[in-house]
């Protein structure tokens, strides 16, 4: 279960104009950024980290298994640690908005006496 209690997450405009998205792009256009921004949304609703079992993401995402293994290794949008896949982004995104969360119930906290 994700931290992140929220249905959506900052998506930079210019996410297109990246050269690494824009690698992506050219060797798999529109298919390549789906699948992207598929993961991505795994990764938030799994606080960040999710287990390397391509099998598993390619049935999640219901695409091929070859391209979605192309997508995850080959731009350097994805990090692979002891089986672990993550996005660095994503890890330092999900850190910025649980500690707002608690700052927020800290000071709510403060402030009625909870």
């Amino acid at each position: 279960m994700s931290k992140i209690q929220k249905h959506w997450f900052k998506h930079d405009f210019y996410t297109c104009n990246d050269q690494k998205m824009q690698r992506l792009d050219f060797k798999f256009p529109i298919v390549g950024y789906g699948i992207f921004f598929k993961v991505i949304e795994l990764l938030y609703q799994n606080n960040g980290k999710l287990e390397y079992d391509l099998d598993f993401i390619a049935f999640s995402i219901k695409y091929d298994r070859d391209v979605i293994n192309s997508v995850l290794n080959d731009f350097d949008l994805f990090a692979v640690q002891d089986g672990i896949l993550y996005n660095r982004r994503v890890l330092v995104s999900i850190k910025e908005i649980t500690e707002k969360s608690d700052k927020a119930r800290a000071s709510a906290n403060r402030r009625y006496g909870n």
